[in-house]
């Protein structure tokens, strides 16, 4: 029986092509959107869970106080983790993180050969035991035991190294600390947090052996005992605070521990850390929400086209229940129909997603490797979309044409139903306002990227490039090479600075009184002057700084934007001219400059107080040369600034960056969710077309004898088009009216993200409205264009 079952799904399936053409091209390309997708999701849920500890591992991170507006910094004192270890019994293991110099590019020399890195780290040794390293040669059990040694990945060793041995080679970083290879491990998977490059001895630097309880800088992790009361550990870690620092220096509040395994996806809202792989469970969701609707709307495809094909198979329908069928048997053969379209879906589905994956990762900026389209828990998620795809695709239609009368062979009832037809107009109108919704959301998220890139920061970030110079062995090569920097003919001018914006600036307070306890937090950032020019900042009064300070001359000159010109209660920019203010840098700060707020952060977040600086004892240095160049030939730019760089400081690695790509950078998640809502947006729409494609076609055919009557009696071919295509229509303007209002809801809460954000304009509606009519005319028109110019007679004519 199930043989005989299988053998009439298969000749139905192959009797209605189109039916069966459209179907399976919808429910093929739904599927391949939710394998990638759902390869991208699995891969995301995978972060940090391959560590044997993983479920015991958890970050420390910190509230601070009304001071800071109670944020949470996933960077502690260097004095909070050797304090927990040894304090909180329920403490195994601890290891502080920090990158090399605060997180700037280090300059490695290995031999005569220079090199960039961004991943090297200072780590204490229980790092290695907590994160599961695997290594693969080393000099010793303890790859610390010696002082200085440094452990480097495999892949690092092949860059420095090539084939050679690498134990015991000496590796110079900055031009100041030399460091010995003792271990090689195996690289860190690419779904850790913990993205280390190299990793040499905390306890080698003042950095770990100086313990402190002021600057905030370093990344804290902690292995717990298995039977750890982890609520007890946090209130036990926050009781150190009043422990070890004085009431009035409590900057931050509380300790918080956050799993290792939540770091990756849920840490929007916390400050920035040194791990360069964050996602968002934001993302996550919405991409999975997106594959569910996509897939969705190719189940109702089917629906629609089966139900509407039931006027086809009505008479065969009606002979089997005549000849003995009952209702279950042809219930189990409409789902054996289905199952076996769903089948053959699946296996196109799966092979366009392999040969999609590079485009996919083009479009999205996300990397997946084939591997993870094979992966464990995407072949379940392929058997769980056949039997649910089938169940709910294949019920509607199952039900409704089993349910249909043998009496239909002698045309004593109608296979169709008031139900029915208001069924498959209500998934229309679902699919419909699923597609304004995504052309709605597509729309404000490219509005609102457009309005990212055009905004006026407050200063211009286009040509603008960035040198480090953080390796320089003196002062004087710096100076040289800013000297001979000036002299190249395509530079307009030149600044060194101790960040570009909103990178590595330091946090300090103003303080309106000397005697006030609570102040203003501010980033502050040391210059050598002329950074007006250079960055072309709005300056509304007084002057850039100074370029030259006298030597003997103590005085800071700082250049403060409006937000700190208002908390200091100036009434005007002049006012603050050559005066002084208390900027926790010395004893005299002067007001040289100020300038209009700029955005040195992301637009997400609202500008806060910001002010450069330039003195001949400034407690931090210049790090960064900025150029400001007019060249268009940005390749010949660059050599030129490398030739001079190399013959000033021949010791040092030649590392660059452009400052608008460094302001991209910001928004790298937006223009990924942008470019992945766009596509699959319009994959979507593309299905919900092929379903309109078939159902006009149904329409159409069902109507044959109508037409033709109509054509007789003198209806034109415009007549007979508005005819077809006027239903259509209304459930289009039915599901405007719903679309519009979610879509309204849904992204005004997701443009509530940004401190800085596009307005989500009237005719954005409009837009979506008339773009959804305009696919459903030229969907619907080139059946009712075919039905409309038929000869009426061969209309007629058809049984």
């Amino acid at each position: 029986m199930l043989k005989n079952y299988f053998k009439i799904a298969w000749r139905n399936i192959a009797a209605n092509k189109l039916f069966t053409t459209l179907n399976i091209a919808g429910l093929a390309i739904g599927i391949c959107v939710c394998i990638v997708l759902f390869a991208f999701v699995n891969n995301e849920l995978s972060f940090d869970k391959m560590y044997s500890n993983s479920e015991h591992i958890y970050r420390v991170n910190m509230e601070t106080s009304e001071e800071y507006n109670y944020e949470t910094w996933p960077t502690l004192p260097n004095a909070v983790g050797p304090a927990v270890a040894n304090e909180i019994s329920q403490v195994k293991y601890m290891s502080r993180l920090i990158k090399d110099d605060f997180g700037s590019t280090a300059s490695l020399k290995v031999g005569t050969r220079n090199f960039k890195e961004d991943g090297l780290y200072l780590a204490d040794s229980a790092l290695f035991d907590m994160f599961d390293f695997k290594f693969v040669e080393s000099a010793g059990q303890n790859p610390f035991s010696r002082p200085n040694s440094v452990v480097i990945s495999q892949s690092s060793k092949a860059r420095l190294f090539g084939d050679e041995n690498a134990i015991g080679r000496i590796i110079t970083v900055n031009n100041n600390d030399s460091l010995e290879v003792s271990g090689i491990y195996e690289d860190l998977p690419k779904n850790s947090v913990i993205d280390c490059n190299m990793v040499y001895n905390i306890l080698d630097s003042w950095m770990g052996t100086n313990e402190y309880w002021g600057n905030a800088s370093y990344e804290t992790y902690i292995l717990l005992q298995p039977d750890a009361n982890v609520a007890e550990v946090q209130s036990q870690a926050t009781a150190l605070i009043d422990k070890h620092v004085d009431k009035e220096e409590q900057y931050f509040t509380k300790f918080l521990l956050q799993p290792l395994t939540k770091i990756h996806l849920y840490s929007a809202d916390i400050g920035e850390g040194y791990t360069s792989k964050l996602g968002s469970v934001g993302t996550v969701k919405s991409l999975l929400f997106l594959s569910i609707l996509v897939l969705l709307i190719a189940c109702v495809n089917y629906m629609n086209l089966a139900t509407a094909n039931s006027q086809k198979r009505s008479k065969s329908i009606g002979m089997n229940k005549v000849l003995g069928a009952n209702k279950g048997q042809m219930l189990s053969l409409f789902y054996i129909e289905t199952g076996i379209l769903v089948l053959i879906s699946i296996g196109i589905g799966y092979a366009v997603a392999f040969a999609s994956l590079p485009v996919f990762q083009n479009i999205t900026g996300n990397e997946l490797a084939y591997a993870d389209l094979l992966s464990l828990p995407i072949l379940l998620s392929l058997l769980a979309i056949w039997v649910i795809v089938t169940i709910v695709a294949g019920s509607y239609p199952a039900i409704s044409m089993s349910a249909i009368s043998p009496l239909v062979l002698v045309k004593k009832t109608k296979t169709t139903y008031s139900v029915a037809d208001f069924v498959r107009k209500g998934l229309v109108v679902f699919q419909f306002a699923a597609s304004i919704i995504l052309i709605i959301a597509v729309t404000v998220i490219l509005q609102q990227m457009n309005y990212i890139r055009t905004k006026n920061l407050g200063y211009n970030p286009e040509g603008v490039v960035a040198v480090s110079v953080n390796s320089a062995e003196t002062q004087t090569q710096i100076d040289n090479v800013i000297a001979a920097f000036k002299r190249q003919p395509n530079v307009e001018s030149v600044t060194a600075v101790q960040s570009i914006p909103g990178a590595n600036e330091s946090g300090r307070s103003v303080r309106k009184l000397s005697t006030d306890n609570v102040g203003m937090p501010i980033s502050s950032c040391n210059t050598t002057g002329g950074i007006v020019k250079t960055m072309q900042l709005d300056l509304l009064a007084g002057n850039d700084l100074p370029e030259h300070i006298a030597k003997g001359d103590s005085t800071n000159y700082t250049l403060i934007n409006e937000k700190i010109l208002t908390y200091l209660g100036f009434e005007t920019p002049e006012d603050a001219v050559g005066k002084s203010i208390n900027t926790e840098l010395g004893d005299h700060s002067v007001v040289t400059g100020v300038v209009k707020n700029f955005n040195y952060k992301s637009l997400k977040e609202d500008v806060g107080g910001y002010m450069y600086y330039s003195g001949r004892y400034a407690p931090e240095g210049v790090r960064t040369v900025v150029l400001r160049y007019n060249s268009q030939n940005l390749s010949a730019l660059i050599d030129q600034l490398q030739t001079t760089f190399n013959a000033h400081l021949p010791n040092v690695a030649f590392d660059y960056a452009f400052i608008d790509q460094h302001v991209a950078a910001f928004y790298a998640s937006e223009e990924k969710t942008a470019n992945t809502a766009t596509a699959f947006s319009i994959l979507a729409i593309f299905i919900a077309c092929l379903g309109l494609f078939g159902l006009s076609a149904f329409t159409a055919e069902a109507r044959t004898k109508e037409i033709g009557v109509r054509k007789v009696l003198g209806a034109t071919v415009s007549g007979v088009v508005r005819l077809l295509t006027k239903d259509f229509l209304k459930l289009v303007l039915v599901a405007f009216l719903i679309a519009g209002p979610l879509a309204w809801w849904l992204m005004h809460n997701w443009l509530l993200d940004f401190a800085f954000r596009t307005e989500i304009k009237w005719w954005v509606f409009l837009f979506a409205g008339g773009m959804a009519v305009f696919i459903a005319l030229l969907t619907i028109s080139f059946q009712a264009i075919k039905a409309a110019i038929a000869n009426p007679v061969k209309s007629l004519r058809t049984e």
